[in-house]
């Protein structure tokens, strides 16, 4: 079979199983390690397949989405949303050792501790890193903690020698989602990199806004309704009051306060 011939199979096979599932979910694998892939493939269900940048494009042409990879990566036909796949794919991830000439994202903190490490060219090679390392019953000691890099700077060779000898790997790597669509809606990668839980408590913070808004032009929706007749009801009872009409909600109020009325007037005469 031809070449041409190949993708346009491909291309077949996987518009038939788009019709199959609500979401597609294509997942960027540059640079993620074989380990974190096969993680990924068992903790999301549905079909999912590495494939070439020339048969995801055409499915996602064929498809109607102007969105194109020019980038390895996972396709998958699913019933999760793409939601809830960034949720697997953010608890999915992996330490990774530093790289000389690395800029450090955060600070690299080594904590004291004792080591198993024998006295000798270790040594050397931590204290050289700047680090407060020691020789504590026949062992290297880390005496104190210390930021070994702050966020921002170069990591050197010394840096990545003195994590390696400890054993130390600063940063994680996970895979990340680089296109969703549900059937109506397409996902781009900027939409998964808001913060989850500051974004429900800004959308907390706006109901509550738009609640109170529509209660005092007292517009009623779901949220309002109910608000906006206690708030008609307690001011039918004052008015009622108020005007020494009698109904069954405000009868009680109007005994109450001419009682009040009664008794200051007794105090007055004595």
């Amino acid at each position: 079979m031809k070449r041409k011939e190949v993708l346009q199979s491909q291309v077949q096979e996987l518009l038939e199983l788009s019709k199959k599932f609500h979401n597609i979910i294509l997942i960027d694998i540059r640079k993620i390690p074989a380990q974190l892939q096969k993680n990924i493939r068992s903790k999301i269900p549905g079909y999912k397949r590495v494939l070439k940048k020339t048969v995801v494009n055409r499915v996602l042409k064929a498809l109607g989405s102007n969105y194109s990879v020019d980038y390895p990566v996972m396709f998958i036909f699913t019933e999760l949303t793409p939601y809830r796949v960034e949720k697997i794919l953010r608890a999915e991830v992996l330490p990774v050792a530093a790289k000389p000439g690395q800029i450090a994202d955060r600070d690299i903190i080594v904590e004291e501790t004792e080591t198993n490490l024998p006295p000798g060219p270790s040594l050397s090679v931590l204290k050289q890193a700047g680090l407060d390392a020691r020789v504590d019953k026949g062992k290297i000691k880390i005496a104190k903690t210390s930021t070994l890099v702050k966020a921002g700077q170069v990591i050197t060779t010394n840096h990545v020698q003195a994590l390696q000898l400890l054993g130390i790997k600063p940063f994680t790597i996970r895979a990340k989602i680089s296109y969703g669509f549900d059937g109506s809606t397409e996902f781009r990668p900027e939409v998964f990199e808001l913060d989850s839980e500051k974004l429900q408590e800004e959308v907390v913070r706006s109901l509550g806004s738009a609640t109170n808004l529509a209660v005092n032009a007292s517009y009623p929706n779901t949220s309002s309704i109910e608000l906006i007749v206690i708030g008609a009801v307690n001011q039918a009872i004052n008015l009622s009051t108020n005007s020494g009409y009698y109904s069954p909600m405000s009868i009680g109020n109007i005994i109450y306060k001419n009682i009040l009325i009664g008794n200051n007037i007794k105090g007055d005469n004595k």
